[in-house]
């Protein structure tokens, strides 16, 4: 079985920094095309809460910093010839986000990292990772 198109499911940690290592391995060896997902949740405000309502600048800036981020994995991807894309998408829920992009396209393989959290920590917290790999239609990998 082939994996030709390899989503990453990425937040900046070094979780999901070795998911995206994880996943070039894998696009190495199938000669697969990569597209790194992070999802803006939302932003706080102390009188609402949570809302997903971004100002026009301030969705900018958040978009420059993720290019950024994103652009460095692109140099090392570059190096073994992986073409690698970028997809922000927003939603206060990272795994719905997830999960509905991945279901709306196809993709062969979700590589994500995991915070491996267990007991009152994961039941407290949730687990974005367990979402994704039971409403996904596609393969999952988890790397810790």
């Amino acid at each position: 079985m082939g994996f030709q198109n390899i989503l990453v499911a990425f937040d900046s940690s070094s979780y999901s920094n070795r998911a995206f290592r994880t996943a070039l391995d894998v696009a190495d060896a199938n000669k697969s095309k990569i597209t790194i997902a992070t999802v803006l949740t939302g932003i706080y405000q102390p009188s609402i809460g949570f809302s997903m309502k971004y100002n026009k600048d301030d969705l900018v800036k958040y978009t420059k910093v993720i290019k950024k981020t994103v652009s460095n994995l692109e140099s090392i991807a570059k190096k073994k010839n992986i073409k690698v894309s970028l997809k922000i998408l927003q939603n206060p829920s990272v795994s719905t986000a997830i999960v509905n992009h991945v279901n709306s396209n196809k993709y062969d393989l979700v590589v994500m990292g995991s915070h491996g959290r267990t007991g009152l920590n994961k039941m407290i917290l949730g687990s974005v990772a367990n979402n994704v790999i039971q409403k996904v239609k596609s393969a999952v990998m988890m790397v810790k």
